[in-house]
């Protein structure tokens, strides 16, 4: 059985039925643009390493080069797997691209705050304050309802994402088990949406993506510091390292499922983070050994 059969006809109907709409999109369209019409036709025992190698090294974007070979070998793999095959599998040999590390961007704290006081009115100030105090995902800032948030105690319960998929707005249940969450907004945030309730959250029909350019619309009309909605996300770890949170708080904030993911992913080095650690460790050094208050010249 060819590729695209197994595809087509048992590898994406089962991936449908189990996975989240969104990721089976989001690796759907690398299988139909890339996979399927260079492999579609042909068996796992006719493809040949070095051709697939040649294949990936075509590519002149090393990020879709590593996507679309992970889309095949998932699928070879599956189905070596499931129907117990005895045979090689053409994907171990190949050798990948190095990805360029990706810059995150994060708002400074006096950014932030100019950001949040210039959201002030429009229509998306409540989801720009969810996103940006609490480190949410841009899908479940904008599934965010107001019978989710306890203006009480400042709790929010993330329990559901928002996605627009081929044209059609989904509210899917949460990226993992870790992402559904309880967060706690602070005073100030709670105080301003005490203030606009009833206005401003993401429901209906607005997709995210409207959202997004909205925001990003408004900031450039009123020259606002702007960055994304996902670097809503890196700025709130960003400052929350930089306040002092340690790393496996902001870890569970963020919805998580380890402390890796919001170290190699949500955190700017920032040289206040960097100094503030320093300025910790000489304070012990010196309660420590208070009598070494200066270590002598060089």
């Amino acid at each position: 059985m060819n590729i695209a059969a197994i595809y087509e006809g048992h590898y994406y109907p089962e991936k449908s039925a189990k996975r989240r709409a969104s990721t089976v999109a989001g690796y759907d369209s690398s299988v139909r643009l890339h996979v399927l019409p260079r492999w579609g036709c042909f068996e796992i025992e006719d493809i040949d390493p070095d051709d697939v190698q040649d294949w990936v090294d075509s590519f002149d974007k090393p990020g879709a080069a590593m996507k679309a070979f992970k889309c095949l070998r998932q699928i070879i793999r599956w189905w070596i797997r499931k129907k117990r095959l005895v045979i090689a599998d053409p994907t171990v040999y190949v050798d990948l691209p190095e990805l360029a590390p990706y810059e995150h961007e994060a708002l400074e704290a006096d950014q932030t705050v100019e950001l949040l006081r210039g959201m002030w009115g429009h229509w998306t100030e409540a989801v720009t304050i969810c996103a940006v105090t609490l480190g949410l995902r841009r899908s479940e800032a904008c599934a965010l309802e107001w019978s989710d948030i306890n203006l009480k105690t400042g709790e929010v319960k993330v329990r559901k994402s928002r996605q627009c998929i081929k044209g059609e707005i989904i509210t899917d249940k949460t990226k993992t088990p870790m992402s559904t969450r309880s967060c706690w907004l602070p005073r100030f945030a709670v105080n301003r949406l005490r203030q606009i309730k009833g206005t401003g959250l993401i429901t209906g029909d607005v997709s995210p993506d409207k959202v997004a350019r909205a925001i990003k619309t408004w900031c450039r009309r009123n020259d606002l510091p702007h960055v994304s909605m996902t670097n809503m996300r890196h700025t709130w770890g960003t400052l929350a390292v930089e306040s002092g949170v340690g790393i496996e708080t902001v870890a569970m904030m963020l919805g998580h499922t380890d402390i890796d993911t919001a170290y190699n992913h949500y955190i700017v080095r920032r040289k206040t983070i960097c100094v503030a650690a320093q300025e910790s460790v000489e304070r012990h050094l010196f309660d420590r050994a208070p009598k070494l208050r200066r270590l002598p010249a060089a």
